[in-house]
């Protein structure tokens, strides 16, 4: 029940904005947000492309021989990462493809910032999603895989077939041919409006012929054998057509919500000042901000994790009173008398930024890893997002202040773009969250397995609360359920939800703009 109302159509929607409608200030400022996300979302098709294409004998295997489930696990993983990156490269192209209505004369900036997104977004998609679909089409034991809905990755039924009748459909490869020949005569008008002089125009100008030239080379060598297999699998498949995310109505929502939301999260700031009073250092925090780059090529509706320290205030009266905690203390370099002494003289600098404010004046309370590194956050920063669960490690004081002095000890590292789990020097965010609170030998920690991600081990932060939700009531539970901020995006505001709720929301569609 709960996944059919997430999937419903986006027709109770209210009315939709315009991005061509703001003033032109404005209107570049989101182009120049959304070039960034492009530039993201197309890095992302050629990064997992590349992937699939070194497991080429996998998507070729024969029908005779099944997939084992770490087979089906890696092509799944694959596909929902290829197919997210995809998503956000077309919610760019759509919001966009309007250009053609707006005067290049009277409003050339706009018509070349809209002409430079849309077909810049295109050329990528055809140009990687054309290697995919002859890598993986007319394998049926293949396509049956990937066409089965995965709500843990949020794809929807016949996600492949949708995917497919894109990249392989006249329309949209009439409109790369006849966008190619538009773009040599909008140079001058680009040189004119000054878009070529922004940052990062140059570069997706190269990347929009490269692309370009891909996608033309493999529509001239086997656009016409693939085309003929597609038509013939649209035309074998009555199934009854899915939410599919990738519509205008979808696209234009989007931008709509970044541009009139902008700063603005869901969850109000009285909400997250209020959740403050349940929780306690220790505690792991998942959050989604909706349409932000971060979630680019993250399968899954969580995309981030947290580490709730609290201030320095509540951590000693969590730890420095506890017998077991001091017991442990003792035995560290110097025997300091209590765990927050310990903090302050390990690490002088650190802990002067941990006991001041953040920017926005507020008490620093959080521990995360964002694109800046691994951060010292307030409120603002790290509760004040549209969705945010927090669940209770379900392990000892001592345990808890273990996985604090690590956090603390990886403070100031950069961020992993690699998402590499097994290097220490940089770290995404849920690697700082299972580093923190790994088992070791006097050291009980959080058991949570990492996953294979488009042939990457990783963790996913959608995969903390499908283990939630799978050890929900046992005995042997890891963690216990603080609170769930549900955000309403068609409403602008956030519910109290309860675990009931929480538990089921790795299952949420990553881009159905229509939840509740």
């Amino acid at each position: 029940r709960l996944y059919k109302r997430q999937v419903e159509p986006v027709r109770a929607l209210p009315a939709l904005g315009d991005v061509y409608d703001l003033d032109e200030e404005a209107f570049v400022a989101q182009a120049r947000r959304d070039l960034e996300a492009l530039r993201q979302g197309a890095e992302g098709l050629r990064r997992i492309q590349a992937e699939a294409a070194r497991s080429r004998a996998l998507y070729r295997q024969k029908q005779s021989v099944p997939y084992t489930p770490d087979e089906k696990q890696l092509l799944v993983s694959t596909w929902a990462a290829f197919f997210d990156c995809f998503v956000a490269t077309e919610g760019v192209r759509q919001r966009y493809w309007e250009f053609l209505k707006v005067p290049s004369l009277t409003q050339p900036r706009k018509h070349a910032w809209g002409f430079l997104l849309t077909h810049a977004a295109l050329a990528a998609e055809l140009a990687q999603g054309l290697r995919y679909v002859e890598l993986a089409a007319g394998q049926a034991q293949l396509e049956v895989l990937l066409d089965e809905p995965v709500p843990q990755y949020g794809l929807p039924p016949r996600t492949f077939g949708r995917f497919k009748e894109h990249v392989l459909h006249v329309g949209t490869t009439t409109q790369l041919f006849t966008g190619d020949g538009y773009r040599g005569t909008l140079h001058p008008l680009l040189a004119k409006a000054g878009v070529l002089d922004d940052p990062g125009v140059p570069a997706l100008l190269q990347a929009m012929r490269d692309d370009s030239r891909a996608a033309r080379g493999s529509l001239l060598k086997r656009g016409p054998v693939m085309f003929a297999r597609v038509v013939a699998d649209l035309t074998q498949d009555t199934t009854a057509r899915a939410v599919f995310p990738v519509q205008k109505t979808v696209a234009e929502w989007m931008g709509d919500t970044r541009v009139r939301r902008a700063g603005r999260p869901l969850i109000s700031r009285e909400q997250a000042l209020k959740l403050l009073e349940r929780m306690a250092p220790g505690d792991v925090v998942l959050a989604r901000q909706n349409w932000f780059l971060s979630n680019i090529g993250l399968p899954g509706f969580w995309p981030h994790a947290e580490l709730y320290v609290g201030t320095a205030q509540d951590l000693a009266q969590a730890f420095d009173a506890d017998a077991d905690v001091k017991a442990w203390v003792a035995t560290l370099p110097g025997q300091p008398p209590t765990f927050t002494a310990h903090l302050a003289r390990a690490f002088p600098a650190k802990w002067a930024e941990y006991t001041g404010k953040d920017a926005h004046g507020d008490p620093v309370r959080i521990i995360e890893s964002i694109s800046e590194g691994v951060s010292f956050t307030g409120v603002e920063h790290g509760l004040r997002v549209d969705y945010l669960g927090v669940l209770r490690p379900r392990l000892s004081k001592r345990d808890k202040a273990r996985a604090i002095l690590r956090a603390f000890t990886f403070q100031g590292r950069p961020y992993d773009f690699n998402f590499d789990f097994f290097s220490d020097q940089t770290l995404v965010c849920t690697e700082l969250v299972w580093k923190s609170y790994a088992p070791a030998k006097d050291m009980m920690g959080l058991s949570i397995p990492l996953v294979n991600v488009a042939g990457r081990r990783t963790l996913p932060a959608n995969e903390i609360v499908r283990l939630f939700d799978a050890e929900y009531g046992t005995p042997t539970r890891q963690f216990d359920f603080v609170a769930f901020l549900d955000g309403r995006e068609a409403r602008g505001d956030a519910i109290e939800a309860n675990a009931e709720v929480f538990r089921y929301t790795y299952q949420r569609m990553k881009w159905d703009i229509a939840q509740e």
